[in-house]
Formats: structure tokens, sequence, C-alpha cells
């Protein structure tokens, strides 16, 4: 029997790491075949980024190792390959995954790697296998392989398989091991369909899988079962597009089924639909009910016309998104959208206008700002497309935020990502970053956002003013709580600009976890909570307050934010701000009441410490939209 091992690893999360789904589906499916099932012995999956020298000990006269290559583990993966490799010189290893190009390059560039597998690879895995298990293997009718022959590499015909229906890795047990060892957790995903029918330039989404391909219902229906059953907690979606079909309702139930029979999985990750349909609001509604939803996405990416014609994404219109997000509101269903730094044909100014333009939209609670990876595969990875837009990027390494922080230990992975096109300088393109942070930090976990919202209601003072406003004041408050941990961002993104890695921001009392800039400028600011709120009196008092609003306000401001253990919080105020900025949110301002009320905050859920807090609040609860209350009541009189 020849031994086989598979490579997909993931960097762990206090302890928790992601299970191998790709690679238990090309095992599951080619050991159903009876030539491999006589001939091969799978020996395991390594799902870590385990020691090289002791993982390449622990490997018993391995005949055959796949690797499943994607950007947060491709340098791990060729120097464990290499290793492998150079023990067992008759090894055979394969490399596919995303972070694979398309063509022979890495035949060309590692001699250490025999096969290559392009897109999905299951048919070309148990054929390959099988082709082994003969005297006399030969691979070139084998679709979306390239090998060596005698004169050089070979790359046989490339093609996406017709279906998406293969057998699933949980319901035959291929996982069972895993979950039997204690000494691991896992999360994992499911996917109910492959394809995508939009062709965005930055996306990985293969531009030929416009067709989607359906996996059947009662598998999808049964696997849902096997997480709640497996007690796994956090569950992605795979989908490109969930929501999209009817049939995703009785997904989500079942997912809402399942958790209130086993109370796993606890929440969900999904890419809803990029169509504005009533499906995608039923499914949110009814996850949010049943608290498994992170947050329904609305994306946008960038709002510049230029940009979204140059990356050939089409928005729903920006009046559509206001009534959405008051629909959204109204159900207190969380929302978040995305935005990507430094597309073709965005400038500074349409970036930062864009950010705002969300905000007046009445997205006040969840805008998340990627950087623009240039991945594998995608038009924006192509040179000519580069030279067009002369676009610039950097080589800088690859940061996994949420992620126990070994950096240290661990062989460096890399992204190259834009930071420089025909639009926006590199400058530009450090300042836009500031500014999303700041935008981040401030609004979205809430710190300032009664203030910024009064304000572009009342007075008309554009958001991108306020956040402009405080940036200058950061700047020349460096030993205030804020601008001190404004001053560090600053430097990590003038680091960033010339290749250097975004320092991990981490700190023992929130675990040894590494935290993106945004969360961690809001995690060092509630440390010093109260002083925060005393300093920032010097920025915010200059603007155009009455100041018996001015003072309510701010007790309202302070009192809407979580803070760790504090499950309830009452405040006596002369104006009725709850449901001044509740009408704001629906898209139905009102003038502001003076009404003596009690406003009483509640979260019975609210961990004590700052360890938990940080993991359920900011990083799970972000998306969410949990670090503000949303139980409140008001009583009014002025006996309230």
């Amino acid at each position: 029997m020849k031994n086989v091992y598979m490579v997909q690893v993931s960097n762990a999360s206090e302890g928790c790491y992601f299970l191998p789904y790709a690679a238990g589906l090309l095992v599951n499916y080619a050991f159903k075949s009876e030539i491999i099932a006589k001939n091969y012995c799978f020996k395991r999956f390594i799902f870590r980024k385990e020691n090289i020298d002791e993982c390449v000990s622990s490997l018993e006269d391995p005949f055959f190792v796949g690797f499943s290559n994607s950007i947060w583990c491709s340098n791990y993966n060729k120097a464990l390959a290499a290793a492998i490799k150079k023990a067992y010189p008759q090894c055979l290893i394969l490399f596919g995954g995303k972070e694979l190009p398309r063509s022979n390059a890495y035949l060309e560039d590692y001699s250490y790697i025999d096969f290559l597998i392009h897109l999905e690879g299951m048919e070309a895995f148990r054929s390959l296998l099988e082709s082994l298990a003969t005297d006399r293997p030969a691979f070139d009718a084998i679709r979306n392989l390239s090998y060596r022959d005698k004169n050089g590499p070979v790359m046989n015909v490339v093609e996406l398989p017709q279906t998406a229906d293969y057998p699933s890795p949980y319901l035959d047990g291929v996982f069972e091991p895993l979950m039997n060892d204690r000494r691991y957790r896992f999360v994992t995903a499911i996917e109910t369909n492959r394809g995508c029918p939009f062709t965005c330039s930055y996306c990985d989404f293969d531009s030929s899988c416009t067709k989607v391909r359906m996996r059947k219902l009662e598998d999808v229906l049964q696997e849902i079962d096997w997480v709640g059953r497996h007690k796994i907690d956090y569950l992605v979606c795979n989908d490109a597009n969930f929501g999209l079909f009817d049939r995703d309702y009785t997904i989500a139930e079942k997912l809402v089924e399942t958790k209130q029979k086993y109370g796993f999985p606890i929440k969900l990750q999904v890419s809803a639909a990029k169509a504005d349909t009533p499906m995608v609001f039923r499914i949110n509604k009814l996850l949010n009910e049943y608290g498994m939803s992170k947050g329904a996405t609305i994306s946008f990416q960038t709002l510049a016309e230029d940009a979204l014609f140059n990356v050939g994404r089409k928005n729903i219109p920006l009046e559509r998104y206001t009534e959405l997000m008051a629909l959204y509101n109204e159900y207190n269903i969380p929302t978040f959208t995305d935005m990507i730094l430094g597309l073709p044909g965005e400038t500074y100014d349409s970036f930062c206008e864009g950010i705002c333009k969300l905000l007046a939209a009445g997205q006040h609670t969840s805008i998340y700002v990627y950087s623009c990876d240039i991945l594998t595969n995608t038009p924006l990875w192509q040179k000519s497309y580069q030279e067009k837009y002369k676009i610039k990027t950097m080589r800088v390494p690859f940061a996994q935020y949420h992620c126990d922080n070994v950096v240290s230990e661990e062989i460096p992975e890399y992204a190259d990502e834009i930071i420089e096109t025909s639009t926006m300088t590199r400058a530009d393109f450090g300042r836009a970053k500031l500014f999303s942070v700041v935008v981040q930090c401030f609004h979205c976990f809430g710190l300032l956002q009664a203030f910024a919202m009064y304000l572009y209601t009342e007075t008309g003072l554009a958001y991108t003013e306020f956040y402009k406003a405080l940036i200058d004041w950061l700047q020349t408050h460096r030993q205030s709580v804020c601008g001190a941990a404004f001053v560090e961002t600053e430097s990590q993104i003038n680091g960033y600009l010339h290749g250097k890695m975004i320092n991990p921001y981490t700190d023992p009392v929130y675990g040894n976890i590494v935290w993106p800039l945004e969360e961690a400028a809001y995690l060092q600011i509630i440390l010093e909570f109260d002083r925060f709120y005393a300093e920032i009196e010097d920025f915010l008092k200059p603007f155009a307050f009455d100041p018996a609003v001015y003072k309510g306000l701010m007790q309202y401001q302070k009192s809407i934010i979580k803070m760790p253990g504090v499950r309830e919080r009452a405040v006596r105020l002369d104006y009725d701000f709850y449901a001044y900025f509740r009408n704001i949110y629906m898209n139905k301002p009102l003038p502001l009441e003076k009404k003596p009320n009690v406003t009483v905050f509640r979260d019975s859920n609210i961990p004590d410490n700052l360890k938990d807090y940080s993991k359920i609040v900011v990083w799970y609860g972000r998306k969410g939209d949990k670090n503000m209350y949303k139980d409140v009541t008001v009583s009014y009189g002025t006996d309230a």
C-alpha cells in the first residue's frame, strides 16, 4: 500500500483550526475508486503549521503528498514540500489551490514539485492516483493537470467540471479521526453551490465560473446537521452569493433548526448575494432572530464610477442602499459594507467621500476597508492590466488577524498589494488608509458616532469634514489617549508603504490574539475610557453645539458603548436622544425633542473580563454591531 498525505494548513486562533475541507473533498472522492482503495493508504491530514523537521520525521514512507496552496500558507507549503523531497526523493509532490498560477511556472521554478492541478481538482486528483497505481502511468489525458515529460513541463487542457455535486467528506466520515482528537478544536466551511455570475477583476472566483453549479440540497442539509452534532461553533458558507436562490431559505431554516437542537453552530459567516432580492432580506431576518448572523453583507467595494467601470462591477443605486439600510435598521438587523482601497480609478477624495456617503446613507455600524491584494489568476494579476492603470504593488508580509501571535516562529507569507495607481499616489494611499481606520474606529465602533451624526443632521457638517478634522486634532494631540493610539497607527501605515510588516498588536489583557489597526486603536482607547472622553472634549466643543444639548449628548454617547461587565446602565437625560438617533437610523430624521427621561441600556451577555469582551464584542460582534447597546428602554417624565 502506498502512503498518501494531504496538506491544507491554517493559522490557529486560540488553538482552533479550520478543518481541511478542500483536501477532504479530494480524499473522499478519490478513495471511492476501487483502484485507489486497493493500492493506497491515506495516512493523515496536515492541517496546522507544524515544525517542518518534526512534520517530515512523522511521515511514514510517503509515496504522495498533496498541498492546497493559499496566500496564507504558500511559503510554508513550499518549505515543507522541499524538505519532504529532500528526505524522501521518490515521494511525489502535488500542488493545487487558488494561489497556484494557471501555468507551468511552479514546475519551472520548483524542482521538488512533480504535479500541478489547476481549478477544481476532484477528477484530476482521482485520475492521477489511479494512473500512478499502474505499471505504466500516463498523464496526457488528465484534464487540469500539469506534469513533466522528457521534454519538460506539460500543461493539459484546463476546464471546469460540469458538476459541483461531489460526495461529502463530512457525511462519509473522512474527518472523524480529527474530530475525535481532543487536542484540537475546529471551525469549518460548507458550500451549497460553486461559481459566481459576476466577473469583478479583483476577485479570485474564476471568471469562467459564471455558471453556478448546485450541490444536492439533501447533502447540504445533512452537513449542517453534522456541524451541529460535532459542536462546531463557527461556520463559514463558501458560496459567493448566498440568498441568490429560493432554496437558500430552506438552508437558513435548517441552520436555525440545528442551532435550536444542538446549540451549534453559534455563528454563521456568509457572503450574501450581490443582487438586491427580497430573499436576502428574509434570510438575514431569520438568522438575526436566532442570533446566528454575523451581519448582513451589503457591499460596494467602491463608489467611484471610474473605478467601478475599471474593475467590471455594478453596484446597487445609492438611493436603494439608503432604503435597504432603513429597512434593516428598522428590524434591528445588523449590516456591514465592504470597501476596497486601491482600485484603479479611485482617488483619495473619491475614496473618503465614498465612505462618508455610506454613513450618510445609514451605514453607521460596520464598514470594513481592505487593501487590494493582487490575487493569483485574477484579471488584476495580469501584467497588461497593471500597465494599463499604472498599478504599482508592494510585497508586504501577509497579515492574518484574530489568530494566535506566533509570527516570529513561522515562515513568513507575503501578499502583493496595490499601493499606487494612475489616480492615487502612494502618499494619498497612506492618507486614505489612515482615514479609513479613523472612521472605522470612531464611527463604526461608536466612540464619536452620536456627535458626528448630530452635527451632520443639525448643521449639515459633512462626515468627511468631521473625521478629517479629527485626524488633524489627533496629530496635534499625540499625548492624548486616542492621539497616542494613532501615532502608532500612522507609524504602522508609513512602514507598510515601504514594505514593512504591520507589527501585530497584542495585549495580554486581550489574550494572545492579533488585532487589525482599527480594532487595536479601539481596544487601546477602551482601557482608558473616561480619560478619552475627558480629553476629546477639546476637539468637540468648538463645533456648533447648544451647551444644554452638548452635555446630554456626551452622557448619551458614553452610555451607548458596551463596557466589560456593565450589563445595565441608566442615564437621566433632558432630551430624547434615543428616539432622535433611532429615527436617523431609519432615514426618518425628526427634530430632537426636549423630553426629560431615564434611558436604560441593557445586555445580559456582556463578559466580565477584557479577554472575553474583546473576543465576543469586538471580534465576533463587529459585523453584528455588538459593541453598542441595542436593548434600550426609555421612561419619560421628570420623575422617571
